[in-house]
């Protein structure tokens, strides 16, 4: 009896195994036919990253819209043997190169006219064709990097002003330069940077370089007010900005950087305005550190005075940011100085020329970083091709390797003081 009902069980199990076969609804089914609440949702790959050894120069919204402009500064990079450009596609003053599709510029766009911000900064007018020049840029083999000035803005933050960052009377808040910010808390703003970033991707930049990632330095810091701020400290506000913005870009295979005060190596805290560079790396694919030699105070590092020491300024200051980042997996490609700053007391003073500039590319290739940006606010780049050709001459390249002497840096006391957030005189050239 026992083996006639054992018999007649199996029969049972095979036809309904059969039946959920035909009928596309057994364990074997293929996802798409199975019910909605079983099926399994598949992300498409993500574009891969295209990593390069970019060596580049800096360029602004107007110079990207000159065409001769731009076979110029082709012309530099295949003379000197580089192969990148950052192209300012938001600067500091909010103004965005070129025309973009999202709900804020079009906020912006309607307030023309009423806000003298806006004509004033040529918004959306320095560039007419960046098709042209991100078809000229790929003829060229030359890799295209966005920057984008994040929290500087001077043009939404009046048109919206409770994006804005506040004075104690409840006004716009402007720093030292008259500009106002956005409020780093304000997570529309996040959304905005995120959307004009989008933008560039879409029309062929490879990388997004977020600057001004981090809270005011100047003004009347003491009459700042940020209208949606939370018990968030200011460095887990500049993480959590990085590592938002990051997912957002993902879907584009954007490689993301960050530039930072050179300082930052050297310090152990935030300096006061949230640019932790260990906490930054880690949301980040490169960090860029500003190490201009002439943003240094006589005396730091003991050097006597860093403006006249290119090397040493820009070796022990990349030393320090290695340090920092030893075990992050993030890379560093610092900016380094392509400009004169006058004599202003504990600043500047020397001339930049071949000499200069070739100093300072030694000393990043000397820490082996194959990586660097140069910095000429006025798109010049005078004394770019004699030093490169120097250095080619002398055949210097950058080492394989680090220096053996990336020894962890020391964590800063918990009750540590802040230090000065810039060094910068208030007519520097540069963030």
């Amino acid at each position: 009896m026992k083996n006639v009902q054992y018999a007649i069980l199996t029969a049972v199990l095979a036809a309904v195994a059969v039946a959920g076969c035909r009928s596309g609804t057994g364990p074997g089914a293929p996802p798409a036919n199975r019910p909605a609440s079983q099926q399994q949702s598949v992300e498409p790959p993500k574009p891969k990253k295209e990593f390069i050894e970019a060596r580049g120069v800096y360029l602004t919204g107007w110079s990207s819209g000159g065409k001769q402009k731009m076979q110029k500064i082709v012309e530099l990079l295949k003379a000197t043997g580089m192969n990148a450009v950052v192209i300012d596609v938001k600067d500091s003053d909010g103004a965005i190169t070129f025309k973009m599709d999202i709900p804020w510029a079009n906020q912006i766009e309607a307030k023309r006219g009423q806000i003298k911000e806006i004509n004033h900064y040529g918004y959306a007018q320095r560039c007419a064709d960046i098709d042209w020049v991100m078809n000229l840029l790929k003829e060229n083999n030359i890799y295209p990097i966005a920057r984008i000035a994040v929290f500087a803005d001077d043009i939404l933050p009046r048109v919206r002003p409770d994006m804005a960052a506040k004075n104690a009377s409840g006004g716009i808040w402007e720093n030292r330069k008259k500009e106002a910010w956005l409020d780093p808390y304000n997570r529309e703003g996040w959304d905005y940077n995120a959307a004009v970033a989008i933008e560039a991707m879409k029309k062929g930049f490879k990388e997004i370089q977020w600057d001004y990632v981090r809270f005011p330095t100047d003004g009347k810091l003491g009459n700042l007010r940020f209208p949606a701020k939370t018990d968030t400290p200011p460095n887990e506000v500049i993480a959590q900005y990085l590592a938002y913005t990051r997912k957002k870009l993902e879907p584009y295979g954007a490689i993301v950087s960050a530039d930072i005060f050179g300082l930052t190596g050297l310090v152990s805290n935030d300096m006061g305005i949230g640019q932790l560079i260990h906490q930054i790396a880690e949301n980040v694919d490169y960090i860029c550190p500003m190490v201009y030699p002439s943003h240094y105070h006589k005396g730091e590092y003991g050097i006597p005075n860093p403006d006249a020491a290119p090397y040493d300024i820009v070796y022990v200051s990349l030393r320090d940011a290695q340090k920092r980042l030893a075990g992050t997996g993030c890379k560093i490609r610092p900016w380094l100085q392509n400009f004169s700053l006058p004599d202003r007391g504990r600043y500047g003073g020397s001339h930049y020329g071949p000499p200069q500039i070739a100093a300072q590319i030694k000393a990043t290739y000397d820490r082996g970083i194959p990586e660097f940006l140069m910095w000429d606010p006025k798109n010049r780049f005078n004394g770019l091709e004699g030093a490169m050709a120097s250095l080619a001459q002398k055949g210097v390249k950058p080492r394989p390797t680090p220096p053996d002497d990336l020894k962890p840096a020391p964590k800063a006391p918990e009750n540590a003081p802040a230090q000065p957030a810039s060094n910068a005189p208030a007519n520097a050239p540069a963030r």
